[in-house]
Formats: C-alpha cells, structure tokens, sequence
C-alpha cells in the first residue's frame, strides 16, 4: 500500500508531525535547585547573624575601652593639677617630685619656667608628641597598663602666693583706710590631657582650664 493512498483527514498518513510529549514529569532536578537556592538563603542568614553578633560584641568591647580611658583621663588631669602643677607653682621641680611609686615619668626639664611664664608655650603637637609628664596607671593582667600624658599649653599669670595660697603682698596702707587686700588674680593653666591604653586604639582627651 503506497502512502499516497492513505489518507487521514485528507492528510497524509506519512506527513503526520509526532505527538508533543508529555507536560506531568518534566520537573526533574526543579527539587534539587529548590534545596540549593533555600540552602544558600539559610547560609546567608546564619552569616548575617554572626556578622552582627560579633559587631556587636566588638562595639561593647570599644565601648568599655573607651569609657577605662576616659574615667582614666579624669583622674589623671586632677592629679596632674591638684598636685604636680601645684607643687611646681610651690618651687618643687619636676625631676624631684619622685616617680609616686613607678607613675610618674618627668619628661619637661623646662616644666618650672612653664608655669611662671605668661603666654603659649609653643607646644604644637598633641601632649602624647610632646607631654610634660606621663603617667602610667598599672591594671591587673590581663587588662594593659593605662598611659596619661599630660602637658601645659599656655599660662597666665595672678598673684596667687606659691605657699598655702597666700596673695603675693600683704597690702597696701593709706592714711585712714587701714590694710587694703589685693584682688585676687589666680594662674591660670590650659592643659591638655590623653589617656590610652597600652594596646588599644581607644583614647580619651581632655581639655581644661586650671586655676590656682
């Protein structure tokens, strides 16, 4: 039987296109790169939480560093005027007031003429560059030492007396007035002060103005 015999339809049995196939079963591998792409999501979460946790825990670390520099940069500007600015005013040199049992380091050879002399003292850099003394606060290891430099940047000079602050001149007698006190004009010191831990980037500064 020739081909051009058969018809179907009035088309040819030999020019019949075959049958599409099948839509149910072509989803072979969709399970697999659904697990892969739900796999990477989950890895990508679990890398953002340990991202934030441990930005978290570095932020409070900081936090805590810089809070010990600050409260130590507190303690060592009072210590720095109530006692080493006042017992130089009083004609002690640095270099013989002792290390305070290994804190305090005497850098300035000049520290006496700089709390005499009115005016800028010209220091330039930061107290950590060029510091007066240095102060070294000793922690139980094993948090690091602390390191306080301390410096004077300008002065300006009052009558204060350099002993108990008696005023310089006992005062002045006129005829029927009687003893005339003096006003009192106190130093005036601008000192700077830097706190930093031995190892760490967290620092503290202070500026303040220190009248005696």
């Amino acid at each position: 039987m020739s081909l051009t015999a058969v018809r179907l339809f009035g088309v040819p049995a030999a020019l019949r296109l075959p049958a599409p196939p099948p839509i149910l079963g072509s989803e072979r591998g969709v399970a697999l790169v659904m697990a892969l792409i739900l796999g990477l999501v989950g890895m990508l979460m679990m890398a953002s939480l340990l991202y934030m946790a441990g930005t978290g825990i570095w932020t409070s670390g900081s936090r805590n560093r810089y809070q010990t520099a600050l409260e130590s940069a507190h303690g060592g500007l009072i210590f720095f005027a109530k006692e080493i600015i006042q017992r130089g005013v009083g004609g002690v040199t640095l270099a013989s007031m002792g290390t305070y049992n290994g804190i305090l380091t005497a850098l300035d050879l000049n520290f006496a003429t700089k709390i005499t002399t009115t005016g800028s003292l010209g220091v330039g850099a930061y107290p950590a560059n060029n510091p007066d003394a240095t102060l070294t606060l000793p922690f139980t290891a094993p948090t690091p030492n602390m390191i306080i430099n301390t410096t004077i940047l300008s002065t300006s000079r009052g009558n204060s007396g350099t002993s108990a602050n008696v005023l310089v001149g006992g005062g002045v007698v006129s005829n029927n007035s009687g003893t005339v006190t003096p006003q009192h004009i106190p130093y005036l010191y601008q000192t700077e002060i830097k706190a930093q831990s031995v190892n760490t980037q967290e620092n503290a500064r202070l500026s303040a103005i220190y009248a005696y």
